[in-house]
């Protein structure tokens, strides 16, 4: 017996409902093509259908044969509707046969849960199968996941030509496997037939007793997915594969020559926003991706070989085992830093640099960018930061910490491609993501603001629990004993009368910066001494106070966590070591850096004195 499937067109309800074209129109716009929305989005809907922590994610376009184009024609989509870009279905083959693209994941769940959108699943059950074949939006229950089917699922019928996906999976239910199949149109717009209105949504399956149309189960859907061409599991394997129809065209130019290039495309995209899960962390990739065209493979993705992406694996990998705890830190070229809020304290994520000193052109697209990520290890965005001042180039990547997960998924838009940080915003509550941002930015600022380089004092990228809810880095300076107002610290207005005399006194001359030394971290207070008589000597005598909440700086017989920050020595000119200063002669050197050690998580906040030797 022949199976056929059945067309149900859904009217509008009396109560209201949407059209087809508001799946797509709710996404939104975004920076990214079609086919790197493409990949993203089945990607994370599948990654978060895993078993375990590593699946198979398989792309591969071909021609269907003639007897599997039949089949399609005549078993699946034997009726069409009166209007739309599903009724052209036989206008988009091409010598009895159509071109279609699958997408294909194993090692996965499968859409298990109620077939019907109105059944309540069973406690501890999902709604997978509902969700992404009839709701349109995302449930509340189903968390914040990477994709979860809601909204971002419009991509899949807007890269048809006509609209449509063929939809098998083989979820396990009540502990056996059971094939479910059924065809859906999501790109149509709504109509008018005889006096009733149509969303343009569609669906070809098994039209049951109440008139509802409800997927092909068991052997006969998978059966006829294989008839058709689909790529399906092993019968005792759960997972699910998708066939675009007629997908949408995507050429290169080269001359007159115009080259196919879906794949090519979507294997981009993989390499460009999903290149950690391709990364062997130690138990090999975390996806197994394939594709192919017409049966030839392309080549494999190994990110460390892909010019685009090879010089943030390696502070990828660093990053990982720092935030699994099975490292203190990233060490040799890279630099790091614990990403906090200071009210509350919280570890916002990790943040993980490394400069390239030699780049060719296939390495500068993504030059002097960190990438954003979360938990689904898929790139959110490529945050432009500032240029280092030294050759080469910064690639540097960042992940939340899973304990806030939560707060940077809200962050993003439907395409997740994108950390926004108004929609993160709660009254009287941290911004952490706006919060992380800021931090991120200042950790490469405060270095590339200075001109100073060392090898035996190296300035480190930034911090960010240096500037924190307690303000920047804050410098003053004095001499003889008055104090004089730094750019910080504006003084009051002098008065009237003849002008004070040149007397010798310490200004802060550039932003206090971060080093790097013998793995300690130091931070540099450059001063210039200004003034003073030719052959006038002067004591330097240089402290540092933690700055506390309010601006004050704490006590000497405050806690622990407020004493005095150890004074290192001096950096002197652009020398490159620290070396101790007992006293200067006027004219003094151009510039005199005063070094300390760098008290975690705090502000510091520094003096120099200028006490006047006898000569």
């Amino acid at each position: 017996m022949t199976i056929q499937l059945g067309l149900y067109r859904h009217q509008w309800d009396a109560a209201g409902s949407g059209d087809a074209q508001s799946i797509q129109n709710a996404m939104g716009k975004t920076s990214l093509d079609m086919w790197n929305v493409l990949l993203r989005e089945t990607l994370q809907n599948s990654w978060d259908a895993r078993l375990q922590e590593r699946i198979r994610f398989d792309i591969a376009e071909k021609e269907l044969t003639t007897e599997q184009t039949d089949a399609l024609l005549h078993q699946v989509f034997s009726e069409l509707p009166p209007e739309g870009k599903s009724r052209d279905i036989r206008q988009k083959t091409s010598r009895g046969r159509m071109r279609v693209l699958t997408i294909a994941d194993r090692q996965t769940r499968g859409l298990g849960g109620p077939i019907r959108a109105n059944i309540a699943p069973a406690e501890g059950q999902r709604t997978d199968f509902a969700d992404f074949i009839r709701n349109f939006g995302r449930s509340h229950s189903k968390g914040l996941e990477g994709g979860t089917y809601g909204l971002g699922k419009g991509v899949l019928y807007s890269a048809s030509r006509i609209g449509v996906c063929l939809v098998y999976s083989q979820p396990r239910i009540n502990g056996a496997i059971e094939p479910r199949l059924i065809a859906v149109s999501g790109g149509d717009s709504d109509y008018v037939q005889d006096g009733y209105k149509f969303t343009g949504r569609n669906w070809w399956g098994v039209i049951a007793d109440d008139g509802v149309v409800d997927p092909l189960i068991g052997v006969e859907a998978r059966l006829l997915a294989q008839t058709v061409g689909m790529p399906v599991p092993e019968s005792d394997e759960s997972g699910t594969s998708i066939m675009i129809l007629a997908p949408e065209a995507y050429a290169e130019r080269l001359g007159n020559v115009e080259l196919d290039a879906r794949v090519q495309a979507l294997r981009e995209a993989a390499v460009t926003w999903a290149w950690p899960h391709a990364v062997d962390l130690g138990a090999g990739p975390s996806v197994d991706f394939s594709f192919s065209i017409d049966g030839l493979a392309l080549a494999p993705i190994e990110p460390s070989n892909e010019p685009l992406v090879r010089h943030f694996v390696k502070a990828y990998q660093e990053l990982e085992r720092w935030q699994g705890g099975r490292s203190k830190g990233p060490g040799g070229l890279s630099r790091g830093d614990e990403v906090r809020s200071q009210r509350p304290k919280r570890l916002l994520g990790h943040l993980v640099a490394r400069h390239v000193a030699e780049v060719s052109n296939d390495d500068e697209q993504l030059m002097n960018t960190v990438a954003l990520m979360r938990s689904p290890k898929l790139i959110v965005k490529y945050m432009p930061i500032s240029a280092p001042p030294a050759e080469g180039g910064t690639y540097a990547v960042f992940k939340c910490h899973p304990d806030v997960d939560t707060d940077f998924a809200q962050a993003e838009p439907v395409t997740h491609d994108d950390w926004i940080a108004a929609k993160n915003q709660k009254a009287r509550q941290a911004n952490f993501v706006n919060i992380a941002l800021n931090r991120i930015r200042e950790f490469f600022s405060v270095q590339n603001s200075s001109t100073a380089n060392a090898s035996g004092a190296d300035q480190v990228q930034g911090a960010s629990h240096i500037s924190s809810a307690l303000g920047t880095l804050m410098g003053s300076f004095t001499g003889r004993g008055a104090s004089v107002p730094s750019a910080n610290e504006p003084g009051p207005t002098s008065p009237p009368g003849p002008p004070p005399s040149r007397r010798a006194s310490a200004q802060l001359v550039r932003p206090p910066y971060l080093l790097q030394m013998d793995g300690t971290t130091y931070v540099g207070f450059p001063y210039a001494i200004k003034g003073g008589k030719s052959g006038e000597r002067f004591a330097l005598r240089a402290t540092a106070k933690i700055v506390v909440d309010g601006g004050g700086t704490e006590r000497d017989e405050g806690p622990a966590r407020g004493s005095t920050p150890d004074f290192a020595g001096w950096l002197v000119g652009r020398e490159r070591e620290v070396r101790q200063i007992a006293d200067i002669e006027i004219p003094a050197v151009s510039e005199l850096t005063a070094v300390f050690i760098q008290p975690e998580d705090t502000a510091v906040k520094a003096t120099l004195e200028l006490i006047e030797v006898a000569t």
